[in-house]
């Protein structure tokens, strides 16, 4: 099941999410499940690192937060807040 995952950073933490970016990034490359989108999310400027989202295929839900929790930046406390919900993607509409 597609599993969106949306983590939004704590204020004034860029100089961690930096710090962490190639743990997280080389974590990514060898813990990736199937899915459909992963990326930074931005503040309104397009350009100030606000958080991370992820839509990615679980097996359960309980298997997402697993996976969460060994997330880099989940383990450095960079996220002010992670929300978790069940998704089903539509596309391409008939």
């Amino acid at each position: 099941m597609l599993v969106a995952i949306m983590c939004l950073d704590k204020p004034n933490h860029l100089d961690l999410r930096m710090a962490t970016r190639p743990t997280h990034l080389e974590w990514l490359k060898a813990n990736m499940p199937e899915g459909a989108y992963v990326g930074p999310l931005f503040d309104d400027d397009g350009e100030t690192f606000k958080g991370s989202l992820y839509i990615l295929d679980f097996a359960d839900i309980a298997a997402a937060r697993a996976w969460i929790a060994n997330e880099p930046y989940y383990k450095a406390d960079l996220f002010e807040s992670v929300t978790m919900r069940l998704s089903k993607n539509i596309l391409p509409l008939a």
